[in-house]
């Protein structure tokens, strides 16, 4: 580790010079005629590089021709899986005991009994070598969900039914060197990981790979990409980016009816903010004739799933008399519940109002 870090160090010295463009030049050079051990040094300047010079697609480059040209371990060890374990996995179906098992635990039923479910995952990955149980079976032992914690083991499985291709795999090993504290962060990898999972139907990753270009991290950013992702999650069931993507079109001249669509869908799918938002949409009227029967319903969805902003609305809602008969005590009893879960508007409406009916209005709340 501490190794890779002076390595690391000494390649980044190379691009904070005033020469930084004929470095790299230089190195590109050696590496077009065949050094492919400096092909892997290119490669990690543009992964590991400032900002200035970051871009992960020519890392992947650089690493794959040192890999399939020059063998060099670890640029190898860079692209995580090799292009033959991608096509194999194209043609993988997954068993349908290992399918019902999945489905139960990612919904995670009070009920299931985990210690079972973990012996399912164990009997096929071990037994029958099935790539999606095995990656379940290491999320398991790195989780600590029905055996004990056993995280090195269970990053290995992980990262073996990654190695051949399965995408499940590789969007978990990709949000782990995102975001996780089991492994140490590597941006290139979870961009790639992520990346290949949201293009082979892992949609969940796509939100992932949007978050690379919106703050771009490794790549430009590029608002078209970051909408078509987010819609691509949207259109498969993730309710956090219909949110994102509703946020996104609301900032936008002209497109309330799409931010309006993606906050529907996001509601539809659970996502308690989208509901907020779309209900804010029907309250306020700035940007559409205003329904404050559909905007009581909406904050009361998103105040059902505990929603601070959805709560004070909400509350403000039964203050007012707006969409719903007026009342005090009720405004009152939601303001409480909006500042317990966290609605700092409604924390200073109690302090300043105690056992009244006065309350912000909505330009002046947050």
């Amino acid at each position: 580790m501490i190794k890779n870090i002076f390595a690391a160090i000494s390649i980044l010295t190379l691009i904070t010079t005033a020469s930084a463009d004929d470095e790299l030049d230089s190195l590109k050079k050696k590496c077009d005629d065949g050094e492919f051990s400096t092909c892997y040094k290119l490669a990690d300047v543009y992964a590991n590089g400032d900002e200035a010079v970051q871009d992960f697609a020519l890392a992947d480059k650089y690493y794959d021709k040192a890999c399939s040209f020059g063998h060099v371990v670890e640029a190898c060890d860079a692209l995580v899986f090799n292009k033959g374990a991608i096509s194999r996995i194209k043609s993988y179906r997954v068993p349908k005991d290992v399918q019902r098992a999945a489905k139960i635990y990612n919904y995670a039923v009070k009920s299931t009994n985990y210690d079972t479910l973990y012996e399912l995952f164990k009997q096929y990955c071990e037994e029958d070598k099935d790539l999606r149980a095995c990656a379940y079976y290491g999320e398991m032992k790195v989780s600590g969900i029905g055996t004990r914690i056993t995280v090195n083991r269970g990053i290995k499985l992980i990262k073996e039914s990654c190695a051949e291709g399965d995408v499940y795999a590789c969007s978990n090993l990709g949000y782990r060197y995102f975001a996780a504290d089991e492994i140490d962060t590597d941006e290139f990898k979870a961009f790639k990981l992520l990346n290949y999972a949201c293009s082979n139907g892992e949609f969940g990753s796509c939100r992932y790979v949007a978050a690379f270009y919106e703050n771009s991290i490794g790549v430009k950013y590029n608002k078209d990409k970051i909408k078509y992702l987010y819609s691509k999650a949207c259109d498969n069931a993730d309710a956090i980016s219909c949110h994102k993507l509703g946020s996104l079109y609301s900032q936008e001249k002209d497109q309330t009816e799409k931010a309006i669509e993606a906050f529907d869908t996001g509601c539809e799918f659970g996502s308690v903010r989208s509901c907020t938002s779309l209900g804010l949409i029907y309250y306020d009227g700035k940007k559409m004739q205003p329904d404050e029967k559909k905007a009581f319903n909406l904050f009361k969805s998103a105040c059902d799933g505990n929603d601070a902003t959805g709560c004070y609305y909400l509350a403000e809602c039964y203050a007012k008399g707006k969409g719903v008969k007026k009342s005090r005590n009720v405004a009152s009893t939601i303001f409480s519940k909006a500042c317990d879960v966290g609605s700092s508007d409604a924390c200073e409406y109690l302090e300043k109002h105690p056992g009244t009916g006065t309350v912000k209005t909505s330009s002046e709340s947050k």
